[in-house]
């Protein structure tokens, strides 16, 4: 990664599935004082008027994309690309290269950090794996998985399911990262073993 700063800097994917635990894990870590990186957060950037993501999806695609204020319709936009396997591709090839310049940025400011965490829900999807160090997947047994999507979530356990038939299977995600943290206790357990992992990081 000629990019990185430092030898000692380390950089973090993380990823898991619908209702593991990413957001728990995340928190801890911030608490553990770890810089986290949010992609959504900065793809949304990158679409807010005059950004360089939003200026070349418009001249792509055309402004029938925007609504009434110039800003990026997000309906018409997720129509544009899951209704087209092509369009998808050309957006992803417009956005994806975007996101990482600014994740490259980001990591540039905390360049003395031992450890920077960067969130990616599809990171595998996406095939990122060797944009980062490491890959660490939130991972959760199915029967607790799908008992939080409905007690804090308001999914039924059928809809959770169908939700979760769509995405890459967790034992896969957690097949090929490099550490998997298991959230199926309570926040205290899981937090223990956070900590356990980041000793290994840190000097």
């Amino acid at each position: 990664m000629s990019y990185m700063p430092t030898k000692e800097m380390k950089t973090i994917g993380l990823t898991g599935i619908m209702g593991a635990g990413k957001s728990t894990a995340i928190k801890i870590l911030k608490e553990e004082g770890i810089t986290v990186l949010d992609c959504d957060q900065i793809n949304a950037q990158l679409l807010q008027q005059k950004e360089e993501g939003y200026c070349e999806l418009i001249q792509t695609f055309g402004d029938f994309l925007l609504d009434e204020n110039n800003d990026i319709d997000k309906k018409k936009m997720s129509n544009l690309i899951f209704s087209n396997m092509e369009n998808k591709k050309i957006a992803e090839a417009i956005l994806h290269p975007l996101i990482k310049q600014k994740i490259k940025l980001e990591i540039q400011k905390h360049k003395d950090e031992e450890l920077i965490v960067v969130e990616v829900p599809l990171l595998f999807e996406v095939q990122w794996e060797s944009f980062f160090d490491k890959i660490w997947v939130v991972s959760s047994k199915e029967d607790i998985l799908l008992d939080r999507l409905e007690k804090y979530r308001n999914i039924s356990k059928d809809e959770a399911k169908r939700r979760l038939a769509h995405q890459m299977p967790l034992k896969e995600k957690e097949a090929r990262a490099d550490v998997v943290l298991y959230n199926n206790s309570d926040r205290e357990n899981f937090k223990s073993s956070i900590r356990d992992i980041l000793k290994t990081y840190r000097g």
